[in-house]
């Protein structure tokens, strides 16, 4: 378990006892001891401005722990980010979870907006270009989805504008047409129909895909 820094009470001032190299899962730190107990966690670059021996004061102190927070949080975002993009709230959720507080958090996602590598419009657009080509469903589940990733109303309503629902409706039944070849008739359709409902098409649309798609399968 990690050990917890014990920081200097408000007003004082202590020695520096040791500073000690570290390596954690995100980032090299230095463990800063002053007093012989553990004060506060900095950033190389800030350790290296330190000498054992001096004193330092609980301002100081404080300003090293925020520095080295906004870092670490910063670095955990963008390991976060490496798989894929992520929305401005998944990213402040996965820090959240990290235990970085909320000023790192804050200031972590600022910086990647700043940056471009966190863009709620790219990161809607692509989801829906992602919806479209890999699992197609209608364009209320895309935006409730968009909306439990924490998207603007204005951003998700660009984002799904062009949406065409009745070709989504029939490819999601095309995805699917194997499930579909033992049935026939009415049962073909009331199957394709409840189907689409449940990926929330709108029941006119579903009969109208389900009625492409068997007249497409007819004419293979």
């Amino acid at each position: 378990m990690e050990q917890k820094p014990h920081p200097l009470s408000d007003g004082l001032e202590g020695q520096i006892t040791d500073i000690v190299m570290e390596k954690t899962a995100t980032m090299k730190r230095a463990a800063i001891f002053v007093d012989g107990r553990l004060a506060v966690y900095a950033r190389l670059g800030d350790a290296e401005r330190l000498v054992v021996g001096h004193t330092i004061t609980d301002h100081a102190l404080a300003e090293l722990q925020r520095r080295y927070h906004h870092m670490g949080a910063y670095i955990q975002a963008v390991r976060y980010l490496g798989p894929r993009d992520r929305s401005a709230l998944e990213v402040q959720q996965h820090l959240s979870t990290k235990g970085w507080d909320a000023e790192a958090n804050h200031q972590a996602v600022e910086r990647l907006k700043q940056e471009g590598y966190v863009d709620d419009r790219v990161f809607s657009q692509k989801w829906v270009d992602y919806r479209r080509r890999t699992a197609p469903r209608s364009r209320m589940a895309i935006i409730q989805e968009l909306k439990r990733k924490g998207i603007a109303r204005a951003t998700i309503q660009s984002a799904v504008e062009a949406l065409d629902e009745e070709a989504l409706a029939l490819e999601c039944a095309i995805r699917k047409s194997r499930q579909w070849l033992r049935y026939v008739g009415y049962e073909k359709e009331q199957r394709i129909v409840l189907f689409l409902q449940r990926k929330g098409f709108p029941y006119a649309l579903c009969r109208k895909a389900a009625r492409a798609f068997i007249n497409l399968a007819q004419n293979d």
